[in-house]
């Protein structure tokens, strides 16, 4: 789980990039987003893999923050799957973009392309049926069963 200090940043990074879903994550607590940050990477993938493929793609952890937020609270639809899925590929272009920006006599042409081709791999994992579907349902179904802890608690802290 990553601390306060590293969500911060992610989230500062993120501001500063004026990535879309700033107004979503701003609706979470540090520890929310400490809880829903899983880094770049499936969860199924063991943590250690999960810290070193978030190391090497480190431009686009703030898209990975947002779009692991919209995971957490899954609502279980095709729609909101594919608009989260959306939002996360123009997210990462943007960093791409930001990271290698085109400038005049400045050969990063190659690197702006290669990251732009990594924010696609992205975009096929997160969107494709057997991984980023799979993810969103089975998140979907964690969401439902938190909901329902904390009612549950509530229910029992109200009857006493």
């Amino acid at each position: 789980m990553k601390t306060e200090q590293e969500i911060d940043a992610l989230v500062r990074r993120a501001v500063e990039a004026g990535l879309e879903g700033l107004d979503f994550l701003s609706t979470f607590s540090y520890a929310e987003l400490a809880r829903g940050y899983n880094g770049i990477g499936p969860e199924f993938l063991p943590e250690w893999m999960r810290d070193m493929t978030s190391d090497k793609l480190d431009i686009f952890g703030p898209c990975a923050l947002i779009h692991d937020m919209r995971n957490d609270v899954a609502d279980g639809t095709r729609e909101a799957f594919l608009a989260a899925n959306d939002e996360f590929r123009r997210n990462c272009l943007k960093m791409a973009e930001r990271a290698y920006p085109q400038r005049p006599g400045v050969a990063d042409d190659i690197k702006r392309a290669r990251a732009k081709a990594v924010a696609e791999v992205l975009y096929c994992f997160v969107s494709a049926d057997g991984f980023g579907w799979r993810a969103w349902l089975e998140a979907h179904e964690r969401y439902l069963a938190r909901k329902n802890n904390l009612a549950t608690k509530d229910t029992k802290g109200t009857e006493e």
